[in-house]
């Protein structure tokens, strides 16, 4: 009995002084929006954490410090020319990226510049 006790006060104990580990993605302010943005990756720098992604029509950086990483396991693991998705929120005039997801590339596995031609059979 005097086990199951003093077990409970320690992990009564464990529990009062150990933080919750607080969260990678802040949730957005009220009011805020969770936005898209979807190209290719120009840029990255793992010391500053930030993306530079750009589509046909604009390019963003994205401060990616905290973001969820969806086909991906590191932040390590994103190349330049990776097609993502990535949803960010505005905050401080800077966009800060909530989750990267990694897209499948137009070409499928064809390297850049070349394209799978289908055998025509006639």
């Amino acid at each position: 009995m005097r086990r199951v006790i003093i077990s409970i006060i320690v992990m009564a104990v464990f529990a009062a002084f150990v933080s919750h580990a607080p969260a990678l993605t802040p949730k957005p302010q009220k009011g805020q929006k969770i936005e898209r943005f979807t190209g290719r990756v120009t840029s990255i720098s793992v010391a500053e954490m930030t993306m530079v992604v750009e589509s046909m029509k604009a390019g963003m950086t994205f401060e990616i410090g905290g973001a969820r990483l969806k086909g991906y396991k590191t932040v390590n693991n994103i190349r330049t020319g990776d097609r993502v998705t990535v949803q960010y929120v505005m905050s401080q005039g800077k966009a800060a990226a909530r989750v990267i997801t990694k897209n499948k590339s137009y070409g499928g596995d064809s390297p850049r510049g070349t394209a799978t031609i289908p055998n025509d059979h006639r």
